[in-house]
């Protein structure tokens, strides 16, 4: 019987399966080209080959009858080419088991050439590594940034409740009281504080002094310059006090003779606070008279006045100041104003300087019989003449002397400043926070003051 050649079997290749393949690959490059690295394509083509060999010897075996020859005697009968129905019954097995090598190397070789896909991996974005929760994760971390973070009013411009603020201020001065306490050598004497807590403490500080002007009267004058001066240090804040008082006079010309009562309490410890606001004083008449503002020149003129009388300030600049208000053709409003001011200081002008007063009023009867002012110009110096004949009585040197006479006149300051002085500066840098190296310092100098 003659052998016929047996047709070549094609290989199977699923078309679909290399595409989704290939999608893998273009996704995940990096996984690919390391499995690609890693096996030998030739290695599993052989090893493919040797399983289809030992296939087809177990079938050809299990038709034949008795026992099965070993390997090895196969061989070796192969390769010394023994003859008859065996060998040719051997060839045909070799023969066939080389094209199923083929065919499976074949197989193998268009398996391999394709690169192996790893298994997709999709990482999810809402867990960590361990598993966890990211976003649970997260928002405990920034709970706890928050909590360490958390100190009062360390940025400009936070909303802390009142009680709140207490409680965490009441913290800060223990905290501070334990350090001192635990450290009393020289080298933490000379450390300066933070800017934060000086800060804070500037805060603090210029709501104490605007409340307490706020909260000014005839009755919580006493009680509130106690309070003002184991509440604040008016070494550091003598700008925001200075600034506080003068607003509230211009803004209330009826309460300036209590505002001037604290400041005459205050000038007796600290001279520069009453300096500062005869200064300051003296630049807003300017201002206002060359802007020719009456309401400003009047209640400065009214502070003036009682200051005047409380002793900060010499009678000098009380004649210039009608001087120049009377001098060359006066308006009505400055008539006006200038009487206003006679009314204030009159009594007292009169006991310090009565020649002063002789020539302002002498100034007033000229005005009154040129007849070069206005008919209410001329109603208002005929009233200050009878009040001048009555000696002022109706407008005494200090309105309520029971409250308002806090001060020994022989214990006072009194600041020589003129209308006219060069050089004077208004300080207006005290108004605004700075860093102080030697905050420190001020603030023992102050335990000492007070």
């Amino acid at each position: 019987m003659a052998d016929h050649p047996e047709e070549e079997e094609v290989p199977f290749v699923d078309y679909e399966g290399e595409e989704e393949d290939d999608l893998n690959n273009e996704e995940e490059e990096p996984v690919v080209a390391a499995i690609s690295h890693a096996v030998d394509p030739h290695q599993v083509a052989m090893a493919v080959a040797g399983a289809g060999d030992s296939e087809t010897e177990d079938e050809d075996d299990d038709d034949n009858e008795g026992p099965h020859p070993p390997a090895a005697a196969k061989n070796e009968t192969a390769a010394a080419g023994g003859g008859g129905d065996d060998n040719e019954q051997r060839g045909r097995d070799a023969n066939q088991s080389k094209q199923n090598g083929s065919s499976g190397n074949n197989s193998s070789s268009s398996v391999m050439d394709k690169p192996l896909a790893a298994p997709r991996y999709q990482p999810d974005d809402n867990k960590n590594d361990n598993g966890n929760d990211k976003k649970i994760i997260s928002k405990k971390q920034q709970q706890q940034k928050r909590q360490q973070q958390q100190s009062p009013r360390e940025h400009v411009g936070a909303y802390i409740p009142p009680a709140k603020r207490r409680l965490l201020e009441e913290q800060q001065k223990q905290q501070q009281k334990e350090k001192s306490n635990q450290s009393n050598d020289d080298s933490n004497a000379n450390k300066v504080t933070p800017i934060h807590i000086q800060r804070q403490t500037w805060e603090k500080l210029q709501r104490t002094i605007n409340g307490t002007i706020n909260r000014l009267s005839l009755t919580t004058i006493k009680p509130l310059i106690h309070t003002l001066f184991q509440n604040a240090n008016l070494i550091r804040g003598r700008g925001l006090l200075i600034k506080s008082l003068l607003n509230g006079a211009i803004s209330s010309p009826n309460y300036a003779h209590i505002y001037v009562t604290l400041i005459a309490v205050i000038n007796t410890k600290l001279p520069e606070c009453g300096e500062l606001l005869v200064t300051r004083a003296i630049l807003a008449f300017r201002k206002g008279y060359a802007r020719k503002d009456r309401m400003v020149v009047s209640a400065v003129l009214a502070l003036l006045g009682h200051l005047f009388n409380q002793g900060l300030t010499h009678e000098l600049l009380s004649l210039q100041l009608l001087t120049i208000l009377l001098d060359g053709d006066p308006t009505d409003d400055s008539v006006d104003v200038a009487v206003g001011y006679m009314c204030i200081v009159g009594r007292q002008l009169t006991e310090v300087s009565p020649a002063g007063v002789h020539a302002v009023m002498e100034r007033f009867r000229g005005l009154l019989h040129e007849g070069t002012i206005g008919r209410r110009g001329q109603y208002r110096i005929e009233t200050l003449l009878k009040i001048k004949r009555g000696g002022f009585v109706d407008y005494p040197t200090l309105p309520d002397e029971e409250h308002l006479d806090l001060v020994e006149r022989e214990d006072q300051i009194t600041f020589e400043l003129g209308l006219d002085d060069e050089g004077l500066s208004g300080e207006e840098g005290l108004d605004v926070f700075g860093f102080d190296e030697e905050y420190d310092e001020g603030e023992r100098e102050w335990e000492r003051i007070r």
